[in-house]
Order: structure tokens, then sequence, then C-alpha cells
């Protein structure tokens, strides 16, 4: 085999996987997950806010 070949094939194998990987992402409806995983920043948020409301209480 030469380059242009190898070339050729490994293309074609990165164009298969991106397809596979948009397909995967967002044609299979994972918006549950991803909504599940947007909010992961703001939970964090909420037992700092009480620990603040009640270091402010003392």
């Amino acid at each position: 085999m030469d380059f242009a070949t190898l070339h050729s094939i490994f293309t074609v194998v990165v164009f298969v996987g991106f397809i596979s990987l948009v397909v995967w992402l967002f044609l299979l409806k994972r918006r549950p997950d991803f909504d599940e995983q947007a909010n992961l920043p703001f939970a964090d948020d909420k037992p700092q806010q009480q620990q603040k409301q009640e270091s402010d209480h003392e």
C-alpha cells in the first residue's frame, strides 16, 4: 500500500467516526443527560449559599 491509499483509508475512518459522534450526540435524544450536566456547575452554589447564610446569623 502506498501513502495515498493509507491517507484515503484514514480519511474515511475519521469521517465515519465524526458522523457516528454526531448521531450519538444529537440524534439519540440525549437531552435529559445534557440538561442534567448543564446544571452541575450550579449544584455546588446551593450549599455554599446556605453555609454563608448560617455564618451570617452567628
